[in-house]
């Protein structure tokens, strides 16, 4: 046998018999090289086209003699050109005894190596292609291969063998099926792109499941081999043995596990019977630790499906021997005959198909892959209200595995929510809750399935005590004032976060509770809207708000017209954020805004304060260190005289709550002095209404307040009473309770009527 390949025939004029342009410019390139000895030129003639091929000597002095990869410092090369293939120029090694080495392209058996030059497609690597610049490339792949260092410390492993034309997707749930005779899996051909692999399905399936089907179910055998340290790309095995010698060369093995696992299926109470599943076969789940450094790097699952029975393939180990009275074959244990030496060579030969495995995603896949932290994705948690954007914060974390999740929302998926709802038109007239859940059990159906309840998240009902009673986080897209503020009164909640939209679909916001929930969501709500007056960014954030809910009429509303790119910005904001400040204890409120013409994003960090709260009769008053600070701040500056000005807030009926959003400072037409006050009117008609407008009529006002001199208590005096008793009259007219605040030198105090 020659010591060199050969491709085609020789062209008896060289680079006259070439055609194709590319050839030709590699015949000059070549001749032009030094280091570059040009052998002859050939043609090879096949089904797949004409290939044109040059043939060189080639050796640049930069390949070490004796190098650990065994390329010789002057190698006889073959440069292919087949304009029309995917990879239309490949350098292909003409010695037979090249070494395998990783970067190559995977060839038919005894024919020459191909050197795997690039890392890019050809439509780029096209664009600045030259032929003297290919063989430039061509040294530097022999040059850094000789030493080993093609392959970059911080690049993955290349797979141990060739790609297969055959690649199965498994279940994630597939080793449930390990070493059983009764779970099957049922492949089925998936109509794919043009090339890729032919994809087969694996679905699983009960031996009657399979027989009724009438198709080959396969046994799954999952086999743990050693590690392997080799950085080769190995041809496809064609049999077993094959398998088993390639192992070997890498210091693994597959017989010995192999053996014990097919021992493991057989030696149990009811054996293996010779007519078990005759018409099934198996599939071997070959794992394979890889090592660099020292380290298992990865583990590789290689596939063989062989179409024998799992009783043929124990027969063929000399696992069993003669089947008892009931026809049950056990375990032989041959005498005389070491475990890890075959009996025999009849396994050698079954032949194996290589199929490319791959594992539908789970849980703690897609958390690696979404670079998130398992152990912080590890809560229960309850989603209130899965319309858009709530519908799309669930579908977000599912398929990113974060939480345990209860989805509650009162509604149906009606016509119009179809173009901003992750829900499709064969779910209309189903329960919201319901739609989401079957989208999460489409996505990872072996996931435990999210748990859909149909109501509003402030009923009182078993099911959902015990989800509150579960969870440690309850995300209220609601997009309802009663909500967080009903839930805010509850001690049997778990820590709330209100996210929702603007109505203009210009910004969102989040509003977080600290972990032990000593800042609840509805005093957030209150500092919320005293930075909506306070903000540049406030003027307009509520603009086209309705005032009935929290985000332009609500998304039942057919009438609301916002695009669904904003639902999935501000989804992916909102996604991001809640999941990194859950982490953290504090409480935190932030409103992000969205500059429409330039797509920037503008982050409003809202400054929390400690709240109190006073009991004041039937009414409870809930106010914030900043309300404090404020009033001190103001009665300071008026010193020796009092003074005083309006209380903003919001007045809640149900909860019989009135929260203190903000207090203004004294009209410019105010009288006061050392002992008395009296509020002006000036600009106060103009102040409400801005109010009014900039919080969508939530905050009004709520009463008056007003201080003491230093030395005075903040019980009021008799004009206190009789401003109070003006007060109560003058809002009893809509029904609601008048609010007074004195401050003092060293207290606040409140009352309400």
């Amino acid at each position: 046998m020659s010591e060199f390949y050969e491709i085609g025939s020789v062209c008896p004029n060289c680079e006259d018999d070439l055609s194709f342009p590319m050839a030709l410019s590699l015949v000059r390139a070549c001749k032009a090289n030094r280091y570059i000895e040009l052998i002859e030129c050939r043609i090879h003639d096949s089904a797949a086209g004409r290939e044109e091929v040059i043939v060189i000597e080639a050796g640049d002095g930069t390949v070490a003699h004796g190098n650990v990869a065994g390329i010789f410092r002057n190698e006889r090369l073959a440069i292919t050109v087949t304009p029309d293939n995917r990879i239309p120029v490949v350098v292909r090694p003409l010695r037979r005894a090249f070494p395998a080495l990783s970067h190559q392209h995977p060839t038919p058996h005894d024919s020459p190596r191909a050197l795997c030059l690039y890392n890019a497609s050809w439509n780029s690597i096209q664009r600045g292609w030259t032929a003297e610049r290919f063989l430039h490339r061509m040294f530097w792949w022999l040059r850094e291969s000789s030493e080993l260092r093609l392959h970059r410390a911080d690049q993955p492993l290349e797979q141990l063998f060739y790609m297969s034309s055959f690649q199965v997707i498994l279940p994630s749930n597939h080793l449930e099926f390990a070493n059983s005779k009764d779970k099957f899996l049922i492949l089925e051909e998936i109509n794919s792109p043009p090339n890729v692999p032919i994809t087969l399905r694996a679905w699983s399936a009960t031996s009657e499941q399979v027989k009724e089907a009438g198709v080959k179910g396969f046994c799954v055998l999952p086999i743990l081999v050693e590690g392997v340290t080799s950085m080769e790309v190995a041809s496809f095995p064609e049999n077993i043995g094959a398998l088993h010698n390639k192992l070997v060369t890498w210091n693994s093995d597959l017989y010995g596990p192999l053996k014990q696992v097919i021992i493991q299926m057989i030696d149990r109470p009811e054996g293996i019977s010779k007519k078990h599943e005759p018409k099934n076969g198996v599939l071997i789940l070959v794992s394979v630790p890889r090592i660099r450094d020292g380290s298992i790097e990865r583990y590789d699952v290689l596939g063989y499906a062989l179409t024998i029975s799992l009783f043929d393939l124990a027969q063929s180990l000399d696992l069993i021997d003669k089947p008892d009275d009931k026809g049950r074959y056990f375990h032989t244990h041959l005498i005389g005959q070491p475990d890890d030496v075959p009996s025999s060579d009849k396994w050698r030969a079954i032949p194996v198909q290589p199929v490319e495995i791959r594992v539908a995603m789970g849980r703690r896949q897609a958390l690696d892959i979404s670079s998130i932290e398992p152990t912080s994705a590890e809560f229960k948690a309850i989603l209130a209200g899965v319309g858009s954007l709530g519908g799309l914060l669930a579908e977000i974390w599912i398929r990113q595995g974060w939480g345990d999740w209860t989805f509650v929302d009162p509604d149906q998926l009606l016509t119009h929510n179809i173009p901003r709802h992750v829900g499709i038109d064969e779910q209309l007239g189903m329960p919201k809750s319901v739609v989401v859940q079957q989208i999460a059990a489409q996505i990872y159906p072996n996931n435990p399935v999210p748990i859909p309840i149909v109501g509003n998240i402030t009923d009182s009902n078993d099911q959902l005590s015990q989800a509150f009673s579960d969870a440690t986080l309850l995300v209220d897209v609601t997009t309802t004032f009663y909500a967080p503020r009903d839930l805010s009164s509850r001690d049997n909640v778990p820590r709330v976060a209100s996210l929702f939209l603007t109505p203009s679909g210009n910004g969102c916001v989040m509003l977080l509770e600290d972990s032990n929930r000593t800042v609840r969501a509805s005093a957030i709500e209150g500092q919320y809207y005293r930075a909506i007056l306070n903000s540049d960014w406030g003027v307009d954030h509520l603009k086209n708000h309705f005032g009935d809910v929290w985000v332009g009429g609500g998304c039942r509303d057919i009438s609301v017209r916002l695009p669904y790119e904003r639902i999935h910005l501000h989804a992916g904001i909102l996604s991001s954020q809640l999941r990194v400040n859950v982490l953290s204890s504090n409480a935190r409120a932030c409103v992000w805004v969205v500059n429409e013409k330039t797509g920037a994003v503008t982050a409003n960090e809202i400054e929390l304060h400690p709240v109190s709260t006073q009991q004041c009769g039937e009414w409870i008053v809930i106010y914030d260190d900043a309300i404090t600070e404020k009033l001190n701040r103001l009665r300071k500056e008026a010193l020796p005289q009092e003074t005083g000005g309006i209380i903003l807030g919001v007045t809640d009926m149900p909860s019989k709550s009135i929260l203190i959003v903000d207090i203004v400072d004294a009209p410019e037409d105010s009288k006061s002095g050392t002992s008395h006050f009296i509020r002006g009117r000036e600009g106060q008609e103009d102040l409400l209404k801005d109010v009014l407008q900039k919080t969508a009529n939530i905050v009004d006002y709520v009463g008056e307040w007003h201080s003491h001199p230093n030395g005075y208590s903040t019980k009021p005096s008799a004009d206190d009473n009789k401003l109070l008793n003006g007060l109560s009259d003058l809002m009893a007219r809509d029904g609601l309770p008048g609010l007074m605040l004195i401050v003092g030198d060293t207290e606040v105090s409140i009352y309400a009527s």
